[in-house]
C-alpha cells in the first residue's frame, strides 16, 4: 500500500475551517459569537477564506462549535495520544483564550495569551477527557480588529507513517449531486496529501460524465478520478464495488464511503483519515449527518443498536435532529459526553482495508441496513466504530420521506430481519417477530395493502436463506416495484381533479380523535380490527373518498371510521386513493400470522444458516462474481 512518510515531529490532524458557500445557513456550525447575533458574520466577524476570519473591534468569537472544537475525549479514548498542540497564526492585536469542557458540558479557561502579529503555540494535555469534553479557543479584540490567519491542532507524530484513502461515491441518476461531490473534493487542497483515488460508481442512465461541469471537475482531480459504470445494484452494490476496487488497488489504507446526495465538508475527510491513523486498533470512523434543508440541524452524532427490537436509537442522552442555530455546542451539555456508537450511516464512513480483509465486504442487499450490519460484524471481531465530532456531511433529510409507502419497504423489512438473524438479540429473535406482526396489523388498519404485500415478499425471500441474496440483487427492485403497482394505495395521482370529490357517506359521524392513553388506544384498535374483519365496506367508499389525510398526519386511528381516503404522498407530488378491502384484509392477516409463527419457530436454525453462509456472500470473491455476472 502507498503510505505517506511524515518526518515532522507533530502531525496536523484538524484545521480550523470556515464556510465560503451558504454562510448564513451554516455559520453556527463553525463560529459562535455568543452575543445573540445567531453567529452570523457581519456584526462580529468577516470570513476571508476557508482558513481565515477577521474579528471586528470590541468583539469576541469562539471556535467552540461543531466543526471547530477539538474532540479531545475521542482522541484520549481511542488513541495513545496524550498531548495536543494548538498553533494559531494571528495578525493584529487581541487576546487568545483556550477552553476545555467536561463530560457534563461545563467549560473552564485553561490558557490565555495576548497577541500582536504573531503565531501562538500552546501545548495541552489529553488526560482528563475519558468520559467526554472538548478543547476550543476564542479570539477577542479591543480597539482594533484582528485576523485569524489559520489555526491547527497538532499531535505528536509517533506514527511517522500515515495512510491514504480511496473515496468511493455511488450514484444512480443523481448526476448533479454526484458532480457537486466531485467538485467539492477536488477544490479542497487540504486533502491532497491523503487522497489516492476518487472512485465514482455510476449505476444510472443519466450519467455524471454527461453533465456540463464534469470536464472541469475531472481536470482538477486528474488521474485521481476513476469512473466505473455498472448495473444498478443499489447502495450495497455501489459501495461494495468501492470496497473491492480499493482492495484490488493495494494503494490506500482506507476506503471512505460517501453518498452522492450529500454535500461534503472536505476537511472532514482529512480529519477522519488522521484520526484513524492514530487509533490503537483498526477503527471505522463515521461522520454525522446534517440536514440539507435545515443545514444547522444535526440528525445524529452516534447511534446504537437495540438487539431486542432489531432497530436503532440515539446514543446516550443525545437526540435526533439537534439544531445548532438554536442551541450551540457550548450550550448543549449532552453533546460534550463521549457517545458510544455501534454503527455509522454510509452517508460518510471511513473503513480500514484491514477490516475488509478480515470480515469481508458489504452484504449484497441492495440498500438499507448494510451499513448497520457491517459495523456490528466488525464490532464482533473487535473493530470499533467511532462517530467523530467535527466530521459530517449534509444529506437529504428523512422527515419528508416515508419508506413504508414506497418500494423501499421490502428492503427495509427484509434487511432488518437479516440483520436480526446475523446479530440476534435472543434465541428466537427477542421481540422482532411480534413487532413485525404488529407492524403488519398497523399497516392493514391504514389500508396500506401494498406495503404489507412487500413485507410478506421480504419474509418469503428471507426464508429462502442467504444463498439467494446475490441472485436477487440485480432484479428484485424492479420486480417489487411492478408488484406494488397492482394496489390502489400505491398509485399516486398528481391532479386531484381526476379523482371523485371527497364526500362522507350519509349519516357518517364526525372525525375520530387520537387515543389519549394506552387503554383507549387498545380499545379503539380492537374496534377497528372487528370492523375491518367483519363489516363489509360500503359502496359509497368506492364512489367517493371519505377523507383527505395529509402525509404528516397519517396514522392508523384516522382510518377507524372510514372505508377510503385520499392520502397525500410524502414528497407532496400527489395523492393515493386508499380503499378498504375486507376480503383482502382477511387473507393478508392470515398469511401474516402463519409467516410470523413459522419465522418464530425456525429462527434458531435460520439464524445459524445466515451466520454460517455470511462469508460466501460478502467475500471479495463473492462480490467479484456478482459484478462479473451483471456485466454480461
Amino acid at each position: 500500500m502507498n503510505q505517506t512518510v511524515r518526518p515532522e515531529s507533530y502531525a496536523t490532524v484538524n484545521h480550523t475551517v470556515f464556510p465560503v458557500r451558504g454562510v448564513a445557513e451554516v455559520s453556527s456550525l463553525y463560529v459562535d459569537t455568543g452575543d445573540g447575533s445567531g453567529s452570523q458574520p457581519g456584526e462580529s466577524y468577516e470570513i476571508n477564506d476557508r482558513r481565515s476570519i477577521k474579528v471586528f473591534p470590541h468583539r469576541r468569537v469562539s471556535m467552540g462549535t461543531f466543526f471547530n472544537a477539538f474532540p479531545a475525549s475521542y482522541w484520549q479514548r481511542f488513541t495513545d495520544v496524550r498531548a495536543v498542540r494548538l498553533v494559531v497564526r494571528l495578525s493584529g492585536r487581541g487576546l487568545l483564550s483556550v477552553y476545555k469542557s467536561s463530560a457534563r458540558g461545563r467549560s473552564s479557561a485553561v490558557a490565555s495569551q495576548s497577541f500582536s502579529d504573531e503565531t501562538v503555540e500552546i501545548d495541552l494535555p489529553l488526560t482528563s477527557f475519558i468520559d467526554g469534553g472538548f478543547y476550543w479557543f476564542d479570539v477577542a479584540c479591543a480597539d482594533t480588529a484582528a485576523t485569524l490567519e489559520s489555526a491547527e491542532w497538532r499531535v505528536p507524530d509517533t506514527r511517522k507513517v500515515h495512510g491514504t484513502v480511496t473515496v468511493g461515491i455511488t450514484t444512480f441518476n443523481r448526476p448533479t449531486y454526484a458532480l457537486d461531490q466531485l467538485i467539492a473534493v477536488g477544490e479542497d487542497e487540504g486533502i491532497n496529501d491523503v487522497l489516492d483515488t476518487l472512485l465514482l460508481v455510476d449505476q444510472g442512465t443519466d450519467l455524471v460524465q454527461d453533465q456540463a461541469g464534469y470536464p472541469a471537475a475531472a481536470e482538477v482531480l486528474g488521474d485521481r478520478l476513476r469512473v466505473i459504470r455498472q448495473a444498478n445494484l443499489g447502495g450495497s452494490g455501489g459501495f461494495g464495488r468501492a470496497m473491492l476496487e480499493t482492495l484490488r488497488g493495494e494503494r490506500s489504507r482506507y476506503v471512505l464511503l460517501l453518498d452522492d446526495d450529500a454535500i461534503s465538508e472536505p476537511e472532514a475527510i482529512l480529519r477522519s483519515v488522521r484520526f484513524a491513523d492514530f487509533c490503537l486498533k483498526p477503527t471505522i470512523v463515521g461522520g454525522g449527518m446534517l440536514h440539507l434543508d435545515e443545514r444547522a440541524v444535526l440528525y445524529t452524532q452516534g447511534e446504537v443498536w437495540d438487539y431486542g427490537r432489531s432497530w436503532m436509537r440515539p446514543s446516550g442522552e443525545s437526540e435526533y435532529d439537534h439544531d445548532f442555530a438554536e442551541d450551540t455546542l457550548r450550550a448543549t451539555p449532552e453533546l460534550h459526553r463521549r457517545l458510544t456508537a455501534d454503527f455509522n450511516g454510509w452517508w460518510m464512513c471511513l473503513i480500514p482495508t484491514e477490516v475488509l480483509d478480515r470480515i469481508g465486504l458489504a452484504l449484497p442487499v441492495f440498500l438499507k441496513f448494510d451499513d448497520i450490519e457491517f459495523s456490528l460484524r466488525a464490532g464482533d471481531q473487535g473493530y470499533p466504530t467511532v462517530c467523530l465530532p467535527g466530521v459530517a456531511v449534509w444529506h437529504m433529510a428523512w422527515h419528508d420521506k416515508d419508506p413504508s409507502r414506497t418500494w423501499e419497504e421490502y428492503f427495509i423489512h427484509r434487511n432488518r430481519w437479516i440483520t436480526g438473524m446475523l446479530h440476534p438479540g435472543g434465541k428466537r429473535g427477542a421481540g422482532l417477530p411480534l413487532l413485525s406482526f404488529l407492524g403488519d396489523v398497523k399497516l392493514l388498519f391504514m389500508l396500506q395493502y401494498s406495503t404489507v404485500r412487500l413485507r410478506h415478499e421480504a419474509l418469503a425471500d428471507l426464508l429462502r436463506g442467504p444463498e439467494v441474496l446475490p441472485e436477487l440483487l440485480p432484479r428484485r427492485q424492479a420486480e417489487i416495484r411492478a408488484m406494488r403497482g397492482d394496489y390502489s394505495d400505491a398509485r399516486v395521482v398528481e391532479d386531484l381533479s381526476d379523482l371523485p370529490v371527497v364526500r362522507r357517506a350519509p349519516g357518517a359521524r364526525g372525525t375520530v380523535r387520537r387515543p389519549t392513553n394506552p387503554v383507549a388506544a387498545l380499545a379503539l384498535a380492537a374496534r377497528v380490527a372487528i370492523r375491518q374483519l367483519l363489516v363489509r365496506e360500503t359502496a359509497h367508499s368506492r364512489q367517493h373518498p371519505e377523507r383527505i389525510i395529509p402525509a404528516p398526519d397519517i396514522s392508523w386511528w384516522r382510518f377507524s371510521d372510514i372505508d377510503s381516503a385520499l392520502v397525500t404522498s410524502p414528497d407532496g407530488i400527489g395523492v393515493a386513493w386508499y380503499q378498504r378491502d375486507r376480503a383482502l384484509m382477511r387473507r393478508t392477516l392470515a398469511k401474516s400470522v402463519l409467516l410470523h409463527i413459522n419465522l418464530w419457530r425456525r429462527f434458531p436454525r435460520l439464524s445459524a444458516r445466515y451466520r454460517d453462509g455470511l462469508e460466501n456472500i460478502t467475500s471479495p470473491a463473492a462480490w467479484d462474481r456478482v459484478f462479473s455476472d451483471t456485466s454480461r
